[in-house]
C-alpha cells in the first residue's frame, strides 16, 4: 500500500495541474520572484481563496529557497490578489518608525540593517524582499509596512522609544511622565531594550509593574465608538496616537516578562499576535494582510501552556478561517544556522514522515518544489517532519497550516553585508 501511494503520489506531482483538480499536488516552476510565468501558483491562490490575511512562515530562517519562494508569493500576493500591508517579525516600534521614514522617502534596504531582523536586512535573499518593497513603491504601488515583535531589539527602540514614550506623555499625561515612577521604569525598561535579561531587583520590578499598569490604563482604551468626535479614532490609531503607544507599553512588559523569567513567562507570542490584530484591525483596517515570519510564530494550535500561547494560535482565533498559514518544508540540503551562522545539514527526515514520501516523489521527476494542500496528502493525518519542530512540536498539513511548499533541497542564504 505504501509503494501505491507513492506511486501515486509521484504520478500526481509531475503532472501539470488541471481546472478542477485541486486535490493534486502541484509542481513550482520556479523559486525565482522573477520568473515570467504565474500560472504555477493559480493552485496557491485557490487555497488562499478570499482570506485576509496570510502568514508566509519558514522553517529555518537560513534556506535560500524558501527566502526566494517567500518574496515570489509577497509578489503574486501583492500584484495579483491585491495585499497591501506587510507585517514583519521585527520590532514593533522599530517598524513603526521605519514605516514613516519609508513614506518619507528613505528606502527599507537602506535604513533595515540594525532595525529589521538581521536575516532579512544582512541576507542576499532577505534583501531581495526589501528591495521588492522599495521598487514597488517607486512605480507607486507600495506595501504599507508594520512590525509585529513584542522583542524590541533593534537601534531605532535603544535610542528613541523611551524618549518617544515620555515626550507623548508630557502632552497627553503629564502625571505619568513626571517623577520617581517614571525615573523607576525607565531604568527598568533600558536594559531590556538593549536584551540585558538579568532581572533588577525586587523592588524595581514591582515599580515597573505598577507603573505598567498606570500606562496601561491610561493609554489602553476601547475602540472609539460611531459617536466619537471627528477625528478622534484616526489620531487614537495611528503610529503616534495613545492606542499605538498602548501597544508598544504592553510589547515592553511581554519582553520583561519572558527576559525576567528565564522565558518560564513566556508572553512574546501572546503580545505578537495582539500586535498584528491591532495593525491588521485598527491601523490598516479592511487591507489584506501578509505576515512574514517564522512558522513557529504563524502555525495555528501551537501553545507552551494554555496561557502561552504562539502568535499564530492568537491570531488564528480571532480571523478563523479569514487566517490562512504557509509552510515550507525540505527533505535535504543545508540551511544557514540563524544562530552560529554556520552552514547546517538538514536532518533526515524519518521515513514515515510526508517529508521522505515527497522526497520519494520527487526523485526522478525533474521538479524540485512542490505545492500541496492537505486534500493532497498521500496518508490522512500522516506525520510531518519540519526542521526545529521534530523535538519541540511536530506539525502538520491541514492542522498547523494550510498550504506546504515542499523543496527537495534546501541551499544556505549568504550574508550580504
Amino acid at each position: 500500500m505504501r509503494r501505491t501511494a507513492l506511486a501515486a503520489l509521484a504520478l500526481a506531482a509531475i503532472l501539470p495541474h488541471a481546472q478542477g483538480q485541486a486535490s493534486q499536488p502541484w509542481p513550482v516552476a520556479s523559486t525565482d520572484p522573477q520568473y515570467y510565468d504565474d500560472s504555477d501558483l493559480k493552485p496557491f491562490a485557490e487555497a488562499i481563496g478570499g482570506a485576509r490575511i496570510v502568514a508566509l512562515g519558514e522553517q529555518t530562517h537560513g534556506g535560500h529557497e524558501e527566502y526566494l519562494l517567500k518574496t515570489r508569493l509577497l509578489k503574486y500576493l501583492h500584484e495579483k490578489m491585491d495585499f497591501d500591508v506587510l507585517l514583519l517579525e521585527s520590532g514593533f516600534y522599530d517598524m513603526a518608525r521605519l514605516a514613516e521614514r519609508v513614506e518619507a522617502g528613505e528606502k527599507l534596504d537602506d535604513i533595515a540593517p540594525g532595525n529589521v531582523f538581521f536575516m532579512y536586512a544582512n541576507t542576499a535573499e532577505g534583501r531581495g524582499m526589501l528591495q521588492y518593497l522599495d521598487r514597488q513603491r517607486a512605480l507607486g504601488q507600495p506595501m504599507a509596512l508594520g512590525g509585529i515583535d513584542s522583542q524590541h531589539t533593534g537601534e531605532t527602540s535603544r535610542k528613541e522609544l523611551l524618549p518617544a514614550l515620555h515626550a507623548y506623555l508630557k502632552g497627553a499625561v503629564p502625571a505619568l511622565a513626571d517623577g520617581a515612577a517614571w525615573r523607576q521604569y525607565a531604568q527598568a525598561v533600558q536594559p531590556l531594550l538593549e536584551m540585558q535579561r538579568t532581572p533588577p531587583p525586587a523592588p524595581q520590578q514591582a515599580a515597573f509593574r505598577q507603573h505598567t499598569a498606570a500606562l496601561r490604563r491610561a493609554l489602553c482604551r476601547p475602540a472609539w465608538g460611531p459617536d466619537s468626535p471627528p477625528g478622534q479614532a484616526a489620531a487614537a490609531d495611528s503610529r503616534t496616537g495613545a492606542a499605538f503607544w498602548c501597544q508598544t507599553v504592553k510589547s515592553v512588559e511581554a519582553q520583561a516578562a519572558g527576559y525576567w523569567s528565564a522565558d518560564q513567562d513566556y508572553q512574546r507570542d501572546n503580545q505578537m499576535g495582539d500586535n498584528a490584530i491591532w495593525l491588521a484591525d485598527r491601523l490598516y483596517p479592511g487591507r489584506k494582510v501578509v505576515i512574514w515570519a517564522h512558522t513557529v510564530h504563524t502555525a495555528r494550535g501551537f501553545q507552551r501552556t494554555p496561557v502561552h500561547l504562539q502568535a499564530g494560535e492568537v491570531m488564528h482565533r480571532h480571523w478563523a478561517a479569514d487566517y490562512k498559514v504557509v509552510q515550507f518544508s525540505g527533505a535535504g540540503g543545508r540551511i544557514l544556522d540563524y544562530v552560529s551562522l554556520q552552514p547546517q545539514a538538514l536532518p533526515a527526515a524519518p521515513p514515515d514522515s510526508l517529508e521522505a514520501s515527497l522526497a520519494a516523489s520527487l526523485a526522478n521527476s525533474p521538479h524540485a518544489v512542490l505545492g500541496l494542500t492537505a486534500s493532497a496528502l498521500p496518508r490522512p493525518g500522516q506525520p510531518q517532519f519540519s526542521y526545529e519542530y521534530q523535538a519541540q512540536r511536530g506539525g502538520q498539513l491541514g492542522v498547523n497550516w494550510d498550504v506546504l511548499f515542499f523543496i527537495r533541497q534546501l541551499t544556505p542564504v549568504s550574508m550580504a553585508r
